[in-house]
Protein backbone atom coordinates (compact mmCIF):
# COMPACT_ATOMS: atom_id res chain seq x y z
CA UNK A 1 0.00 0.00 0.00
CA UNK A 2 3.08 2.45 0.81
CA UNK A 3 4.48 1.49 -2.15
CA UNK A 4 0.85 2.25 -4.16
CA UNK A 5 0.69 5.50 -2.47
CA UNK A 6 4.39 6.94 -3.18
CA UNK A 7 3.47 5.35 -7.00
CA UNK A 8 0.27 7.73 -6.59
CA UNK A 9 -2.21 4.83 -7.64
CA UNK A 10 -3.96 5.33 -4.18
CA UNK A 11 -4.21 8.24 -1.35
CA UNK A 12 -4.18 6.48 2.20
CA UNK A 13 -3.94 10.21 4.03
CA UNK A 14 -6.42 13.28 3.76
CA UNK A 15 -2.80 15.46 3.69
CA UNK A 16 -1.49 13.54 1.15
CA UNK A 17 -1.91 16.18 -1.83
CA UNK A 18 -2.02 14.48 -5.43
CA UNK A 19 -0.06 15.89 -9.11
CA UNK A 20 -1.88 17.53 -10.95
CA UNK A 21 -4.11 15.50 -13.82
CA UNK A 22 -3.48 12.73 -11.30
CA UNK A 23 -6.36 10.04 -11.06
CA UNK A 24 -5.58 8.47 -7.96
CA UNK A 25 -7.77 6.63 -5.61
CA UNK A 26 -8.70 7.74 -2.23
CA UNK A 27 -8.86 5.62 0.78
CA UNK A 28 -8.06 7.98 3.20
CA UNK A 29 -11.97 7.49 4.52
CA UNK A 30 -11.35 4.12 5.22
CA UNK A 31 -10.07 4.14 8.86
CA UNK A 32 -8.33 0.27 9.11
CA UNK A 33 -5.18 -0.04 7.34
CA UNK A 34 -6.21 -3.72 7.17
CA UNK A 35 -9.00 -3.32 4.88
CA UNK A 36 -7.50 -0.54 2.26
CA UNK A 37 -6.15 -3.04 0.51
CA UNK A 38 -9.38 -4.85 0.06
CA UNK A 39 -11.20 -1.69 -0.47
CA UNK A 40 -8.59 -0.68 -3.12
CA UNK A 41 -9.23 -3.77 -4.78
CA UNK A 42 -12.76 -3.67 -5.00
CA UNK A 43 -12.97 -0.09 -6.14
CA UNK A 44 -10.29 0.23 -9.04
CA UNK A 45 -8.69 -2.04 -11.67
CA UNK A 46 -4.96 0.17 -11.03
CA UNK A 47 -4.98 -1.36 -7.87
CA UNK A 48 -5.43 -4.97 -9.04
CA UNK A 49 -3.02 -4.35 -11.96
CA UNK A 50 -0.36 -2.79 -9.26
CA UNK A 51 -0.93 -6.19 -7.23
CA UNK A 52 -0.38 -8.06 -10.40
CA UNK A 53 2.77 -6.42 -11.28
CA UNK A 54 3.96 -7.11 -8.01
CA UNK A 55 3.55 -10.31 -7.49
CA UNK A 56 6.15 -10.70 -10.20
CA UNK A 57 8.53 -8.43 -8.90
CA UNK A 58 8.52 -9.68 -5.34
CA UNK A 59 10.76 -11.78 -3.58
CA UNK A 60 9.69 -15.29 -2.92
CA UNK A 61 10.40 -17.89 -0.21
CA UNK A 62 11.10 -21.06 -1.73
CA UNK A 63 12.33 -21.89 -5.62
CA UNK A 64 13.75 -24.75 -7.66
CA UNK A 65 16.05 -24.58 -10.21
CA UNK A 66 16.21 -26.21 -13.77
CA UNK A 67 18.49 -26.81 -16.80
CA UNK A 68 16.78 -26.37 -19.67
CA UNK A 69 16.63 -26.73 -23.41
CA UNK A 70 16.63 -23.56 -25.26
CA UNK A 71 13.05 -22.29 -25.23
CA UNK A 72 11.31 -21.62 -28.78
CA UNK A 73 9.98 -18.47 -28.09
CA UNK A 74 7.82 -18.85 -31.34
CA UNK A 75 5.87 -20.82 -29.23
CA UNK A 76 5.08 -18.68 -26.73
CA UNK A 77 4.10 -16.43 -29.60
CA UNK A 78 1.50 -19.14 -30.46
CA UNK A 79 0.34 -19.22 -26.94
CA UNK A 80 0.10 -15.92 -27.19
CA UNK A 81 -2.02 -15.61 -30.47
CA UNK A 82 -4.55 -18.72 -29.37
CA UNK A 83 -4.97 -17.20 -25.73
CA UNK A 84 -3.61 -19.87 -24.12
CA UNK A 85 -1.12 -17.66 -22.33
CA UNK A 86 -1.79 -13.58 -21.65
CA UNK A 87 0.64 -11.11 -22.04
CA UNK A 88 0.79 -8.54 -18.85
CA UNK A 89 1.69 -5.54 -21.23
CA UNK A 90 -0.98 -6.29 -23.64
CA UNK A 91 -3.77 -3.10 -23.88
CA UNK A 92 -7.24 -4.11 -22.38
CA UNK A 93 -6.08 -7.91 -21.29
CA UNK A 94 -7.77 -9.44 -18.68
CA UNK A 95 -6.99 -9.89 -15.32
CA UNK A 96 -4.92 -13.11 -14.21
CA UNK A 97 -6.61 -16.08 -15.09
CA UNK A 98 -7.34 -17.87 -11.48
CA UNK A 99 -7.10 -21.89 -11.71
CA UNK A 100 -8.03 -24.30 -8.82
CA UNK A 101 -6.93 -27.92 -8.55
CA UNK A 102 -9.79 -29.62 -10.66
CA UNK A 103 -8.75 -27.43 -13.67
CA UNK A 104 -5.33 -27.76 -14.22
CA UNK A 105 -5.32 -28.57 -17.95
CA UNK A 106 -6.96 -25.15 -18.59
CA UNK A 107 -4.23 -23.09 -16.94
CA UNK A 108 -3.56 -19.98 -18.59
CA UNK A 109 -0.37 -17.97 -17.36
CA UNK A 110 0.33 -14.45 -17.42
CA UNK A 111 3.76 -13.36 -19.32
CA UNK A 112 6.13 -10.61 -18.38
CA UNK A 113 9.08 -10.35 -20.29
CA UNK A 114 12.31 -7.74 -19.40
CA UNK A 115 15.89 -8.55 -20.59
CA UNK A 116 17.41 -12.27 -20.49
CA UNK A 117 13.87 -12.74 -18.40
CA UNK A 118 11.00 -13.75 -19.23
CA UNK A 119 8.46 -14.96 -16.53
CA UNK A 120 5.35 -16.45 -16.26
CA UNK A 121 2.93 -16.30 -13.51
CA UNK A 122 0.85 -19.49 -12.89
CA UNK A 123 -2.25 -18.27 -10.39
CA UNK A 124 -3.50 -20.92 -8.38
CA UNK A 125 -6.68 -20.71 -6.33
CA UNK A 126 -6.26 -22.14 -2.46
CA UNK A 127 -9.28 -22.81 -0.24
CA UNK A 128 -9.35 -23.88 3.31
CA UNK A 129 -10.45 -23.37 6.85
CA UNK A 130 -8.86 -21.90 9.42
CA UNK A 131 -8.33 -23.59 12.82
CA UNK A 132 -11.20 -23.56 14.92
CA UNK A 133 -13.27 -21.64 12.19
CA UNK A 134 -16.29 -23.17 9.72
CA UNK A 135 -15.54 -20.28 7.57
CA UNK A 136 -14.20 -20.90 4.19
CA UNK A 137 -11.27 -19.12 3.23
CA UNK A 138 -9.87 -18.37 -0.56
CA UNK A 139 -6.21 -17.30 -1.76
CA UNK A 140 -5.03 -16.71 -4.69
CA UNK A 141 -1.37 -17.92 -4.76
CA UNK A 142 1.19 -17.28 -7.39
CA UNK A 143 3.66 -19.57 -8.40
CA UNK A 144 6.66 -17.52 -10.83
CA UNK A 145 8.72 -19.62 -13.27
CA UNK A 146 11.11 -17.54 -14.51
CA UNK A 147 13.43 -18.46 -17.49
CA UNK A 148 16.80 -17.21 -17.88
CA UNK A 149 17.77 -16.92 -21.20
CA UNK A 150 20.77 -16.56 -21.11
CA UNK A 151 21.73 -19.01 -18.36
CA UNK A 152 19.06 -21.44 -20.36
CA UNK A 153 17.50 -22.49 -16.73
CA UNK A 154 14.03 -22.03 -15.34
CA UNK A 155 13.29 -21.13 -12.14
CA UNK A 156 9.94 -21.90 -10.24
CA UNK A 157 9.13 -19.47 -7.40
CA UNK A 158 6.55 -19.63 -4.94
CA UNK A 159 5.55 -18.72 -1.01
CA UNK A 160 4.89 -20.60 1.91
CA UNK A 161 1.42 -21.35 2.69
CA UNK A 162 -0.79 -21.68 5.85
CA UNK A 163 -1.10 -25.72 6.75
CA UNK A 164 -4.90 -25.56 5.98
CA UNK A 165 -4.36 -24.38 2.42
CA UNK A 166 -2.40 -27.57 1.86
CA UNK A 167 -4.09 -31.18 0.85
CA UNK A 168 -0.38 -32.67 2.13
CA UNK A 169 3.46 -32.37 2.76
CA UNK A 170 3.91 -33.13 -1.18
CA UNK A 171 1.86 -29.45 -1.74
CA UNK A 172 5.06 -27.28 -3.03
CA UNK A 173 6.66 -30.40 -5.27
CA UNK A 174 2.88 -30.86 -6.73
CA UNK A 175 2.89 -27.19 -8.04
CA UNK A 176 6.69 -27.56 -9.63
CA UNK A 177 5.32 -30.44 -11.26
CA UNK A 178 2.61 -28.75 -12.81
CA UNK A 179 4.66 -26.25 -14.08
CA UNK A 180 7.14 -28.20 -14.95
CA UNK A 181 4.30 -30.70 -17.16
CA UNK A 182 2.89 -27.33 -18.51
CA UNK A 183 6.44 -26.22 -19.70
CA UNK A 184 6.52 -29.72 -21.28
CA UNK A 185 3.09 -29.98 -23.20
CA UNK A 186 3.61 -26.15 -24.53
CA UNK A 187 7.02 -24.77 -24.94
CA UNK A 188 8.35 -28.54 -25.93
CA UNK A 189 10.97 -27.94 -23.04
CA UNK A 190 13.19 -30.50 -21.81
CA UNK A 191 14.79 -30.39 -18.20
CA UNK A 192 17.57 -31.57 -16.39
CA UNK A 193 18.07 -31.97 -12.46
CA UNK A 194 20.70 -29.93 -11.18
CA UNK A 195 23.73 -31.48 -9.30
CA UNK A 196 23.54 -28.69 -6.61
CA UNK A 197 25.51 -30.57 -4.24
CA UNK A 198 28.52 -31.11 -6.60
CA UNK A 199 28.02 -27.22 -7.59
CA UNK A 200 27.55 -26.24 -4.18
CA UNK A 201 30.97 -28.46 -2.92
CA UNK A 202 32.74 -26.47 -6.10
CA UNK A 203 31.71 -22.64 -5.29
CA UNK A 204 33.25 -23.79 -1.12
CA UNK A 205 36.67 -25.35 -2.42
CA UNK A 206 37.64 -23.66 -5.04
CA UNK A 207 36.81 -19.79 -5.02
CA UNK A 208 37.97 -16.66 -3.24
CA UNK A 209 35.29 -16.51 0.21
CA UNK A 210 35.07 -13.03 -0.53
CA UNK A 211 31.67 -13.27 -1.41
CA UNK A 212 29.99 -15.84 -0.20
CA UNK A 213 30.47 -18.03 2.57
CA UNK A 214 28.85 -21.55 4.48
CA UNK A 215 26.22 -20.47 6.96
CA UNK A 216 25.02 -23.76 8.14
CA UNK A 217 24.79 -27.13 7.13
CA UNK A 218 23.21 -30.79 8.41
CA UNK A 219 25.66 -33.81 8.13
CA UNK A 220 24.81 -37.51 8.74
CA UNK A 221 27.92 -39.38 9.90
CA UNK A 222 28.57 -43.06 8.77
CA UNK A 223 28.26 -44.21 12.30
CA UNK A 224 24.84 -42.90 12.45
CA UNK A 225 25.84 -39.73 13.84
CA UNK A 226 24.31 -36.28 13.20
CA UNK A 227 24.96 -32.98 13.56
CA UNK A 228 23.70 -29.26 12.57
CA UNK A 229 26.67 -26.68 11.90
CA UNK A 230 25.84 -23.27 12.14
CA UNK A 231 28.21 -19.91 12.03
CA UNK A 232 26.41 -17.92 13.84
CA UNK A 233 25.51 -14.50 14.63
CA UNK A 234 29.18 -13.46 14.48
CA UNK A 235 30.20 -12.08 10.68
CA UNK A 236 33.54 -14.53 10.24
CA UNK A 237 30.87 -17.44 8.93
CA UNK A 238 33.48 -20.48 9.95
CA UNK A 239 31.51 -23.30 10.77
CA UNK A 240 32.25 -24.83 14.61
CA UNK A 241 34.33 -28.24 14.51
CA UNK A 242 35.87 -29.08 11.14
CA UNK A 243 35.67 -24.70 9.86
CA UNK A 244 36.90 -23.59 13.47
CA UNK A 245 39.57 -26.97 12.95
CA UNK A 246 40.79 -25.93 9.48
CA UNK A 247 40.95 -22.29 10.52
CA UNK A 248 43.20 -23.47 13.69
CA UNK A 249 45.67 -25.47 11.05
CA UNK A 250 45.53 -22.17 9.12
CA UNK A 251 46.64 -19.87 11.75
CA UNK A 252 48.94 -22.50 13.12
CA UNK A 253 50.65 -23.18 9.46
CA UNK A 254 54.47 -23.34 11.00
CA UNK A 255 53.56 -24.89 13.80
CA UNK A 256 52.15 -27.78 11.85
CA UNK A 257 54.83 -27.91 8.96
CA UNK A 258 57.26 -28.88 11.80
CA UNK A 259 55.27 -31.79 12.90
CA UNK A 260 53.86 -33.19 9.47
CA UNK A 261 52.35 -36.13 10.79
CA UNK A 262 49.97 -34.69 12.73
CA UNK A 263 49.26 -32.51 10.20
CA UNK A 264 49.10 -35.26 7.83
CA UNK A 265 46.27 -37.17 10.68
CA UNK A 266 44.05 -34.14 10.73
CA UNK A 267 43.46 -33.61 7.42
CA UNK A 268 42.99 -36.97 6.87
CA UNK A 269 40.20 -36.98 9.34
CA UNK A 270 38.57 -33.53 7.54
CA UNK A 271 38.32 -35.31 4.59
CA UNK A 272 37.43 -38.53 5.59
CA UNK A 273 34.04 -36.28 7.24
CA UNK A 274 33.43 -34.12 4.52
CA UNK A 275 34.12 -37.42 1.96
CA UNK A 276 31.72 -39.60 3.86
CA UNK A 277 29.28 -37.84 5.46
CA UNK A 278 25.76 -37.02 3.93
CA UNK A 279 24.50 -33.62 3.71
CA UNK A 280 20.61 -33.09 3.78
CA UNK A 281 21.55 -29.29 3.65
CA UNK A 282 23.56 -26.75 3.27
CA UNK A 283 22.94 -23.05 3.84
CA UNK A 284 25.23 -20.22 1.90
CA UNK A 285 25.16 -16.90 2.68
CA UNK A 286 25.87 -13.49 0.39
CA UNK A 287 26.87 -11.42 2.42
CA UNK A 288 26.11 -8.03 0.50
CA UNK A 289 28.16 -4.63 0.63
CA UNK A 290 25.78 -3.09 2.97
CA UNK A 291 24.82 -4.70 6.66
CA UNK A 292 21.79 -6.08 6.98
CA UNK A 293 21.65 -6.73 3.38
CA UNK A 294 23.55 -10.05 3.17
CA UNK A 295 20.85 -13.25 1.72
CA UNK A 296 20.77 -16.83 3.15
CA UNK A 297 19.68 -19.54 1.03
CA UNK A 298 19.13 -23.20 2.38
CA UNK A 299 19.63 -26.07 -0.06
CA UNK A 300 17.70 -28.59 0.58
CA UNK A 301 19.12 -31.97 -1.31
CA UNK A 302 16.85 -34.71 -2.99
CA UNK A 303 13.93 -32.71 -1.45
CA UNK A 304 10.99 -35.35 -0.67
CA UNK A 305 12.66 -37.79 -3.03
CA UNK A 306 12.51 -35.47 -5.75
CA UNK A 307 15.72 -35.52 -7.36
CA UNK A 308 15.97 -31.68 -7.03
CA UNK A 309 17.16 -29.34 -4.97
CA UNK A 310 14.91 -26.70 -2.62
CA UNK A 311 15.81 -23.35 -2.09
CA UNK A 312 14.60 -21.58 0.97
CA UNK A 313 15.34 -17.63 0.81
CA UNK A 314 15.78 -16.33 4.49
CA UNK A 315 15.14 -12.61 5.59
CA UNK A 316 12.96 -9.74 4.77
CA UNK A 317 11.12 -10.41 1.40
CA UNK A 318 12.41 -7.05 -1.09
CA UNK A 319 11.98 -7.54 -4.99
CA UNK A 320 13.00 -10.33 -7.07
CA UNK A 321 17.10 -8.86 -7.71
CA UNK A 322 18.57 -11.25 -4.82
CA UNK A 323 16.63 -14.03 -6.20
CA UNK A 324 18.18 -13.18 -9.74
CA UNK A 325 21.72 -12.66 -8.29
CA UNK A 326 21.55 -16.40 -6.43
CA UNK A 327 20.45 -17.88 -9.40
CA UNK A 328 23.06 -16.00 -11.97
CA UNK A 329 25.87 -16.69 -9.78
CA UNK A 330 25.13 -20.41 -9.18
CA UNK A 331 24.41 -21.10 -13.33
CA UNK A 332 27.50 -19.57 -14.15
CA UNK A 333 29.92 -21.42 -11.71
CA UNK A 334 27.26 -25.09 -12.50
CA UNK A 335 28.71 -23.66 -16.15
CA UNK A 336 32.58 -23.61 -15.36
CA UNK A 337 32.20 -26.38 -13.15
CA UNK A 338 30.70 -28.70 -16.07
CA UNK A 339 33.66 -27.44 -17.74
CA UNK A 340 36.18 -28.74 -16.04
CA UNK A 341 34.69 -31.83 -15.37
CA UNK A 342 34.54 -31.99 -19.12
CA UNK A 343 38.29 -30.92 -19.22
CA UNK A 344 38.77 -33.93 -16.72
CA UNK A 345 36.77 -36.73 -18.32
CA UNK A 346 38.62 -35.86 -21.88
CA UNK A 347 42.15 -36.36 -20.33
CA UNK A 348 41.54 -39.59 -18.19
CA UNK A 349 40.17 -41.18 -21.93
CA UNK A 350 43.47 -39.59 -23.75
CA UNK A 351 41.66 -37.32 -26.05
CA UNK A 352 43.50 -34.54 -27.02
CA UNK A 353 40.63 -32.31 -28.28
CA UNK A 354 39.09 -29.15 -26.64
CA UNK A 355 35.82 -30.38 -25.08
CA UNK A 356 34.08 -27.68 -25.48
CA UNK A 357 34.47 -27.44 -29.45
CA UNK A 358 33.87 -31.25 -29.55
Amino acid sequence: MKEMEKNEVVRLEKSKKTAEGKNVLDLSDIEDEGNQLSEGIARAQTVVRHVEKDEFLKSYKFAAVFSVTEIDETLIEVGLASGGIVDYFSDNRPNDYVFDEKLYKSVIPTKYASGNIIMFKFSRLLSGFPPNTEIKKQYKYPIIAVYHKHLKALEIRLDRVKPYFQDDEFFYTQQIELVLNWFKRNLNCQFENINFPAVIDYIIKTLEQDEVSVHSQSMSLPNGGKAVLDTGADENYILPLLGELKELIRSHEELFDKSPEIKQILDGFIAEIETNANLPWIALIWKGTDKGKSTTVKFKHDYLNQEYSFLQYYGQQSNMEKMNNVTDYIIKNKIEFDRLEDIARSEDDGSTEDPINV
